[in-house]
């Protein structure tokens, strides 16, 4: 399908009362920021004033029609809303039929799962130090891979534990550090000081992922620590049995670095509670 795009002032779109499928849409932005919007560079007039505007971009799609830049991205955000209320939902489902049922204090996760129905879904959780919205938490439910956002707010929460919130990090006995491997699969690296030890986790354990952690630990005892007797040590349990679980097995990792009561069952089910104890201490966390 041709797919052409054009800088045109004049143009002026219909009404649209359809949405276009989501991967035309992709394709289409795609060309646009790959060609006439390469690296959004702006231009200005004599004045100084900024010349176009993102409805100056019309493309036309062969058998379809003509469309603006705007109306584009107005049907993508379409689709990422009820992609996020799918989430949503889905989330809503595993706290009322799994996790209700499995857990000592139901009550809590019926307010969590009434707190997610009835907010929108880009609501920001303040005191993380970072943007986060209900959307980012929608990802602990079972089956789901932890995203960034999910990772760096239970972070926080460990950073909090036992109100160590606010001390330096040299002041630690523990540096944790989450590794994202080509944004499939989580791995760590973990600083002990006491021990002067870096201790390396791939929940999976894999080899070519071994030797990157590897790296990154000699990088980071010659770097940062400068110190020659730190030691590295690769830990190889608990290992993942299912393939959407790797974020989690490190945010359990870390937690056994922070507290003796982390949780230690790491079967299907405890997996399930541990999700959602994760979720539990992100939505209880309160600003500073």
């Amino acid at each position: 399908m041709s797919i052409q795009w054009r800088v045109d002032g004049d143009y002026v779109p219909d009404r649209v009362r359809f949405r276009l499928v989501e991967s035309l849409v992709d394709d289409a932005l795609d060309k646009l920021r790959g060609g006439l919007a390469l690296d959004e560079e702006i231009e200005l007039d004599s004045d100084g004033e900024r010349m176009g505007s993102i409805e100056s971009y019309v493309v036309s799609i062969e058998k379809v029609g003509q469309f603006t830049r705007e109306q584009l991205e107005a049907m993508k955000s379409l689709w990422g809303l009820q992609d996020t209320c799918r989430n949503a939902v889905l989330c809503c489902t595993w706290l009322n039929s799994t996790v209700k049922p499995a857990v000592s204090d139901p009550a809590s996760a019926g307010i969590i799962m009434g707190k997610i129905l009835e907010c929108w879904p880009y609501t920001p959780l303040v005191g993380f130090g970072f943007d986060l919205t209900y959307t980012n938490l929608f990802c602990f439910r079972d089956s789901a891979w932890l995203n960034d956002n999910a990772m760096r707010a239970f972070a926080v929460c460990l950073a909090r534990y036992k109100n160590n919130f606010g001390e330096s990090v040299a002041s630690h006995q523990f540096v944790l550090l989450p590794i994202n491997f080509g944004g499939t699969h989580w791995g760590c690296l973990v600083v002990d000081r006491d021990t002067k030890v870096i201790k390396m986790y791939d929940s999976m354990g894999g080899k070519r992922n071994k030797k990157r952690l590897q790296k990154m630990a000699e990088e980071i005892r010659t770097g940062p620590l400068r110190d020659d007797s730190y030691e590295a040590l690769e830990v190889t349990e608990p290992v993942q049995t299912d393939s959407d679980s790797c974020g989690v097995f490190v945010c359990r990792f870390f937690w056994t670095c922070v507290s003796s009561e982390s949780p230690s069952d790491v079967s299907p089910a405890g997996i399930t509670k541990l999700r959602w104890e994760m979720l539990h201490a992100v939505m209880k966390l309160r600003p500073r």
